[in-house]
């Protein structure tokens, strides 16, 4: 499953709410989290149930999406296969300097 999306904002949890939130079934998740600007102090943390992947982690790079080209895997994923397991809580939060991000989630069920 991929599901992502952009922020012109702080978003506590950019999966809240969402059929992503929490995981059905034992997967691996990668994440990508990317710029419109090339310098900023934006954020991002990454929670997969109760560990922490990232905390408070900056957000390097142009996105390509400002090229005219997707996110695409596994290139512009710096989170690659992370386990999770059924009923675990993902949380991906953003936190805005400057710019926009743009993020995605890739959740890959392996049972």
């Amino acid at each position: 499953m991929y599901i992502s999306g952009f922020e012109a904002a702080t978003n506590a949890n950019v999966l809240s709410g969402s059929l992503f939130e929490f995981v059905r079934r034992p997967s691996r998740i990668s994440i990508a989290v990317m710029n419109d600007v090339v310098v900023g102090t934006n954020l991002f943390s990454f929670i997969i149930g109760d560990t922490t992947i990232a905390r408070n982690a900056q957000i390097f790079g142009l996105t390509p999406a400002a090229g005219g080209r997707p996110l695409t895997f596994p290139h512009d994923f710096f989170i690659q296969n992370e386990p999770a397991l059924a009923g675990d809580r993902l949380v991906l939060s953003i936190t805005r300097g400057t710019g926009n991000q743009f993020w995605a989630v890739i959740i890959t069920e392996v049972a």
